[in-house]
């Protein structure tokens, strides 16, 4: 692992003195005016411009190699252009007036492509698109992208329904690696917030080729916010109020960039009574969310890196049956007590014709929930002690007492994506990649959901984009392995093959048919082994057609 490293580092340091220049200029295509503020943007680099007001652009420090570049206006069709660096050829795009609205690059995808270009249909949603409709919760907000919805307990928990499918069988991603929490219970929501996440992507049916055997219902991506431009400094403070729950939304940011290093910082915090229906409030949905993110990152000519952390706390009301009737924010008994850190790593190395991806990620959810019988059994111990000495004493420890859950679960879980993007071949763009997770459970509680154990993932990939003509087709392979280790001796080990091939064509200037056939399979996990009854392995095949 130190010799890999080590590598890397010195393909980065040999390669930031690589500098390249562009120029060019953007005209409106209907009528050859040039135009302003034009939005450039290279996806892979992550980096860009604007045009000035006489429609002319320049990006400097950019690395060799061959790149994916985006021109995207309001009232404009984004325009895609795959460029060759260093080139000496000053650039002119003209774009098509256009009532639909701009495209952004699909992240979730291999080939970061605009959906346009994609083999595989991908929803994607601005979360500023997704709180104009009265959303409250990110679980809340998903529920009006096509296809997906939400299982709830009240309005704190939710988890994604993808066709029918959730918990276990939907693969959830934030900031670039896999998110991992306990999602297998009934009442185990997302445990995100939706402050500081720019857009979500939808991948429906298996994925199981892209993010292994998880993906078997589908994918929710969610992208963070981006950073600030080369030079520039940002912040911004906002508020929502919701009448129903007498609640509130607020969030506030600080981003920076300069000097190749980028900084970010944003806090949040909602609260909310319980929901308000026609007849009564629903006892015991309220909830208080308190998020923080912070962000890191460094950029120069061939080689990038960036460092996230979030930590979202989160007291969670667990609603039984319609009681008080208050608009009091502390969540009665029982109630979930949540703390969730997500720390993520993403890298990429630029070589002359290809690149290498590392992301590394590490997810600690420590997990407690507190009942009314567990805080009884308390108060009978204590009845049970010497009053004349203990009274007092016990008046002042009563909430220390609570504070002793009666479910308390750690889950700690380290994953790493490594992909290598070879040089195009022809027609051919292929990527081939390793994924896998080292995940531990831990009970410190009196009840035990599931036992102490240990689970690892591994999977290699390989994928092609093929471009013809009038038709792109995308093929791939993938093999996984899974093992389970639990305390009291089970063991278990799982394999799997599984394959996608897809094809779109463009049968009309404005009609696209996309036919998409995968193979999916779910290894069981540790829930499913270690609860009543048996599990077999589940596969599933899909055939989708869109036009």
């Amino acid at each position: 692992m130190r010799i890999f490293l080590s590598a890397l580092l010195f393909l980065a340091i040999s390669s930031v003195y690589a500098q390249n220049t562009i120029s060019g200029v953007v005209l409106d295509a209907s009528n050859q005016d040039q135009l302003a503020f034009v939005n450039i943007y290279f996806p892979d680099l992550e980096k860009g411009a604007a045009t000035d007001e006489n429609g002319r652009f320049s990006i400097e420090n950019l690395p060799s190699g061959s790149y994916n570049i985006l021109f995207s206006m309001i009232g404009y069709e984004t325009q895609s252009l795959k460029l060759i660096i260093p080139s000496t050829e000053y650039i002119e795009i003209k774009l098509t007036p256009s009532a639909i609205e701009m495209q952004s690059i699909i992240i979730s995808t291999p080939f970061h492509k605009l959906q346009r270009d994609n083999v595989m249909k991908v929803e994607q949603k601005s979360i500023k698109d997704l709180k104009t409709k009265g959303a409250v919760t990110l679980a809340d907000g998903i529920t009006n992208i096509a296809g997906v919805e939400s299982v709830t307990t009240g309005m704190g928990i939710g988890k994604p329904v993808i066709r029918g499918l959730s918990s276990n069988r939907v693969v959830v991603y934030t900031q670039g690696v896999r998110l991992e929490n306990q999602q297998f219970g009934g009442e185990h929501g997302l445990g995100l917030s939706d402050a500081g996440v720019e857009s979500v992507e939808v991948i429906k049916g298996p994925a199981s080729l892209l993010y292994g055997s998880d993906a078997l219902g589908g994918v929710l991506y969610l992208n963070p916010e981006r950073f600030a431009e080369e030079g520039t400094s940002s912040g911004d403070l906002g508020a929502n109020y919701f009448s129903n729950t007498q609640g509130f939304n607020t969030s506030a940011s600080f981003k920076t960039s300069e000097n190749n290093w980028k900084f970010l910082f944003r806090g949040s915090l909602a609260e909310h009574s319980d929901y308000d229906t026609e007849d009564y409030r629903v006892t015991n949905t309220r909830f208080r969310e308190q998020d923080f993110k912070a962000g890191v990152g460094y950029q120069v000519s061939k080689f990038k890196t960036e460092f996230r952390y979030n930590v979202n706390h989160s007291k969670l009301g667990i609603p039984e049956e319609i009681g008080e009737q208050s608009t009091n924010k502390t969540p009665l008994l029982p109630y979930q007590d949540i703390t969730n850190h997500v720390m993520s790593s993403k890298s990429t190395v630029f070589f002359n014709d290809s690149r290498l991806d590392i992301n590394l990620g590490y997810i600690y959810n420590d997990r407690k929930e507190f009942e009314e019988e567990h805080d009884h059994d308390e108060d009978e111990e204590h009845e049970e002690e010497d009053h004349d000495e203990e009274e007092h004493h016990d008046e002042e420890d009563h909430d220390d007492d609570i504070l002793e859950a009666a479910l308390h679960m750690k889950l700690k879980t380290a994953n790493y994506d490594v992909k290598y993007s070879l040089p195009q071949l022809g027609k051919f763009e292929t990527i081939f990649g390793v994924q896998g997770m080292h995940q531990t459970n831990s009970n410190y509680g009196e009840e035990e959901l599931i036992p102490d154990a240990t689970t690892n993932d591994f999977g290699i990939l390989g994928t092609s984009h093929i471009h013809f003509e009038k038709a792109d087709i995308q093929i791939g392979a993938r093999f996984d392995t899974r093992t389970i280790d639990v305390l009291n001796g089970l063991n278990k080990s799982f394999e799997s093959f599984n394959g996608a091939f897809g094809v779109k064509t463009d049968i009309a200037k404005n009609l696209t048919t996309r036919v998409n056939l995968a193979t999916g399979f779910r290894a069981p996990n540790l829930s499913e082994l270690t609860s009543d009854g048996s599990m077999k392995v589940q596969t599933v095949m899909k055939l989708e057609m869109k036009t």
